[in-house]
């Protein structure tokens, strides 16, 4: 006994597996990010608590610096005392993603407190997001993640 196979049946798969391959090829071109650009956006920690973020690409569009967070930093307990954010910068892979990890100094008793660690994938439409993750050495209670959200 033979079966009959529809000729329809390969060309459909062909035709999926093409849109597929052609899909991803247009969102790997569309998630370039602006070179020179500095990109500006929101730290969501709450519902109605957010923080300024920005940072720069550089000329070339192959690395990510500058990072601003002008009025802090998202920190999940109690108390204060936290370290500023020392400066770092970090490679955009091809993919259009970055990890970054921001030190955190405080500069009283002199001591390396942990990080900001910010990890991003740039999009179509000069858009950015990602996740601001804090590690803090010996606050294991304070560390915490938000996301946020930025445009070129």
């Amino acid at each position: 006994m033979r079966i009959k196979v529809d000729r329809r049946v390969p060309t459909a798969i062909a035709l999926t597996a093409l849109v597929a391959a052609t899909g991803g090829a247009a969102a790997a071109l569309a998630a370039k990010p602006i070179k020179g650009a500095t990109y500006k956006g929101k730290i969501l920690r709450a519902s109605n608590v957010t923080y300024p973020i920005s940072f720069k690409v550089s000329e070339n569009g192959k690395r990510v610096s500058k990072f601003a967070l002008s009025n802090g930093y998202p920190v999940y307990c109690q108390g204060g005392g936290f370290g500023a954010v020392q400066p770092a910068s970090g490679t955009i892979t091809k993919h259009g993603t970055f990890k970054v990890k921001l030190p955190i100094y405080f500069a009283p008793v002199h001591e390396h407190q942990g990080f900001v660690i910010i990890t991003g994938s740039f999009a179509k439409h000069s858009k950015e997001s990602g996740k601001v993750r804090t590690d803090f050495t010996h606050s294991n209670s304070c560390n915490g993640t938000s996301s946020y959200t930025a445009k070129g």
